[in-house]
């Protein structure tokens, strides 16, 4: 049956948008070549035998506005137009990028959608660029269109939708998401994250929403090197208590990998286990609180050798499999200072957020 399949939503014309700079500019990491030699690593391991291939459409306007302003989509267009310049803060234009990101969108918005008719359980939009940055009114942090805001507000037009849940497992914190919803009761936000303590910046625990919404906005900012068993640490303590008591009917996933510690962007201590680790975990919940299902939206992930094995860890995951043994998962030195402040962290983020519970 097809609801036992994850949908994989895919399309080689996101590909045309790239940024015009060399390595080792942050920019030129999200590239093509980040999903174009994962896609090969997910078909030569048959990864996508067993899912439901899906070929992204392109996000319509009325569904980009449902998030961003008018402002932000006719930026957007016009520099496209232009093929150059700069949009946000490590967001620059190229002529495919207005094509790129309104497929990236709309493949979330098409994932919402498989899920919803009860077409499939579960679907994973493999799309470029990523969203989790760019606000209502600004891109930012090579993102543009937020997709998965943009299908989380798709998901709420259904009548049978009224609570939805986020969890952001990126490396880095999803600001953008964060502001979009920041006063909106409906929505449920997770973002776990790698967090500088030196230098203090947005994605602090003490974020928790305003007005009605106080409590929906929940962040987990780890230390930097952060390993495998602090994630795990964060889902049983935070991220499992808190979706069971939001009681969400679908829950959407930013999911980004570049907290692996391969990857070129972030500066955690993961591997493929812990990706598997979500997908297990997201698997169990849905069932648990009785939601109709994930949608899963590709966001970091910016070394293509080891993108392609973590979302092969987390596709086995959301349909029951163990956990595959991979090359990345190696043995590497574990450091008990961090795991100890991690679990304060923790200890925080329960104190700040369990009187809105």
């Amino acid at each position: 049956m097809s609801k036992d399949k994850v949908a994989f939503i895919s399309h080689r014309k996101s590909y045309f948008h790239r940024m015009p700079f060399p390595k080792p500019n942050i920019e030129a990491f999200e590239s093509p070549l980040r999903t174009q030699i994962a896609l090969n690593y997910l078909e030569k391991q048959c990864v996508l035998d067993n899912t439901i291939k899906v070929k992204a459409p392109k996000a319509k306007l009325e569904q980009i506005l449902l998030v961003h302003s008018a402002y932000l989509v006719d930026s957007v267009s016009l520099m496209s137009n232009i093929g150059a310049g700069q949009l946000g803060e490590a967001s620059y234009a190229s002529p495919g990028l207005l094509r790129s990101a309104l497929l990236s969108a709309g493949g979330a918005v098409r994932g919402s959608e498989m899920v919803l008719s009860g077409e499939v359980k579960h679907a994973f939009s493999f799309m470029r660029p990523p969203g989790h940055h760019a606000s209502s009114s600004n891109p930012m942090g090579l993102c543009y269109f937020n997709n998965i805001a943009i299908a989380t507000r798709r998901a709420l037009s259904y009548q049978e939708i009224n609570r939805v849940s986020i969890i952001d497992f990126d490396d880095h914190h999803g600001n953008g998401t964060s502001e979009i919803f920041y006063s909106d009761p409906d929505v449920q936000l997770i973002s776990i994250h790698e967090y500088d303590y030196e230098n203090f910046g947005l994605g602090h625990y003490a974020e928790l929403g305003y007005g009605p919404a106080k409590g929906t906005n929940i962040n987990i900012p780890l230390l930097e090197t952060s390993p495998n068993v602090s994630y795990e640490t964060s889902i049983k303590r935070v991220i499992g208590p808190a979706l069971e008591r939001f009681n969400p009917d679908i829950i959407m996933v930013s999911a980004g990998y570049d907290a692996h510690y391969a990857d070129p962007v972030g500066n955690m201590d993961v591997d493929s286990q812990i990706f598997w680790r979500f997908g297990d975990f997201i698997r169990k919940i849905v069932e648990t609180v009785g939601a109709m299902g994930s949608i899963w939206v590709l966001e970091g992930g910016y070394n293509p050798f080891v993108l392609g094995p973590s979302i092969h860890a987390s596709l086995e995951g959301l349909v029951g499999e163990d956990v595959p043994k991979l090359d990345d998962q190696i043995k590497r030195e574990r450091f008990q200072h961090i795991i100890d402040a991690n679990n304060e962290v923790l200890d925080k983020v329960l104190e700040t957020i369990e009187p809105y519970w």
